[in-house]
Parts: C-alpha cells; structure tokens; sequence
C-alpha cells in the first residue's frame, strides 16, 4: 500500500511514521512485531486497551506463547522506535470497551497502568535478548480516553 501510494501520489518518502489509538495502538504494536521489514520511520501508540507482551512465557494474543516468533523477530521489534503514549487520567476501570478478561487485567487495571507494565515488560526482554530497547514512554497529561486529545501529543513523536 505504501508503494502505490507513493507512486500514486509522487511521493518521495522512503519510511512512514504510523499512529494508533486504543484499538488503533493495539494494531501499532503488533503491527511492528509481524511485520519486520515495514518501512516505519516512528510509531506511536496511544492508550491501547492492552497489550501483545513480549513474553513468550504469556499465551498468544496477550504474550509471544504459541505465536511462532523467533527471538530474533523479537529483537528487531524491541528495536523499534515506538512511542507508547499515554493519557495520564486514562484511569478508568469500568470504561465499556475496556478489556476486563483474566488475561489483560494482569496487565494492570486500567490503560495507563497497562501502557507502563508493556515498556517494563519490553524492558525486561531487551534485557534479556541483549538488545538496546528502542521503545519510550510518554504522557499526555489530564487526558482520559480521547484521541481528539490525544493525537496532539502524538505529533512531536512522529516528526522527523
């Protein structure tokens, strides 16, 4: 899609940048770790609702368990730059679209703290696998769950 846009439109941009919100950031993460090889210059996602771990120890969708990624697709995704930004007030436990299964509340109780344990637990797999992480951590602050809010946030993180 991005080659056609790119000769569709005339385009002279090698990498792209991508941002997600909630079930868009969900689709941001995993979309770096299945597919290595997207040109992505910087990602950014926001207030995902929870989280593919990178714990291969944690049963697939929610963990790397049984997904057939190689350790060393792992690297390459740990070294990704992404942005997971966060809305400092995105506290809500008993928002309606919030995933309240067993499996994503040990990822925390709410967007923020979920946003948080995925960095620390991409940390810890870094670590691991002896790779630099190329993941970081930002907030948005006084912002719940609200693109329209959040997406400014998003900006400096995708500029070149």
């Amino acid at each position: 899609m991005f080659d056609t846009l790119r000769t569709t439109m005339g385009l002279t941009a090698l990498r792209y940048s991508i941002y997600g919100h909630s079930a868009g950031a969900q689709f941001v993460h995993r979309f770096l770790l299945f597919e290595p090889a997207a040109r992505v210059h910087r990602a950014v996602s926001a207030n995902a609702g929870w989280y593919t771990m990178p714990d291969p120890n944690i049963p697939t969708p929610f963990g790397l368990g049984g997904a057939g990624i190689s350790d060393d697709q792992v690297r390459k995704w740990l070294a990704r730059p992404l942005t997971i930004l966060l809305g400092t007030d995105d506290t809500d436990t008993t928002q309606s679209s919030l995933n309240r299964s067993p499996e994503a509340m040990v990822q925390g109780r709410h967007r923020l703290d979920r946003g948080r344990a995925f960095l620390e637990a991409g940390r810890v797999r870094a670590e691991a696998l002896a790779v630099p992480l190329g993941w970081r951590l930002a907030y948005a602050p006084g912002v719940a769950h609200d693109n329209t809010r959040m997406a400014p946030h998003a900006v400096a993180h995708l500029e070149v």
